[in-house]
């Protein structure tokens, strides 16, 4: 007698069942993973701005106003999203000189103040000194709603809107 080789559907209808099972558990888990990785340019970006930013005010005796002292433009002017685009550098993003290593998921932009100035509202920096914020803002899931990072030239840490959901919205 021959015995028959192969599977049964019963034993194909459950490894099935638990290939779907994980699937279900891994997927929110690498999609977290992707963002984080996906937020770490930004951090990194922010970090070196503000590097340059330390030694422009050691250079000139202030920091590098780009965008003026209130957020308005950004580069890229338009979110990037999902894809990345390509870093447009400016005379001023030049006269600091930070660009990123690569093609970019966020709009950048750093404003600056002399004493007195006023900085922009949320930020608690105080305006008695000379002063400096950059901001990352993105959206990564393109669903419309954005996020930002942000680091100061008064603390050291980078802060993070979206702290409550993960990192990112």
């Amino acid at each position: 007698m021959k015995k028959n080789q192969g599977f049964t559907v019963t034993e194909l209808m459950i490894a099935v069942v638990i290939i779907g099972v994980l699937a279900t558990l891994a997927i929110p888990s690498f999609t977290g993973y992707i963002y984080k990785a996906r937020v770490t340019e930004a951090s990194n970006f922010l970090g070196e701005i503000k590097q340059r930013q330390e030694s422009y005010r050691s250079e000139f005796g202030q920091y590098c106003a780009i965008d003026g002292d209130d957020w308005g433009t950004y580069n890229p002017s338009g979110a990037p999203g999902i894809d990345p685009v390509a870093w447009t550098t400016t005379a001023e993003w030049q006269q600091l000189g930070a660009s990123p290593d690569g093609p970019i998921r966020f709009r950048y932009a750093t404003v600056a103040g002399f004493p007195g100035v006023d900085p922009p509202s949320g930020t608690n920096l105080d305006k008695d000194d000379h002063w400096f914020a950059a901001r990352a803002l993105g959206d990564l899931d393109e669903d419309g709603t954005t996020f930002f990072l942000e680091i100061y030239s008064q603390a050291n840490h980078i802060y993070n809107s979206a702290t409550a959901q993960g990192g990112w919205e």
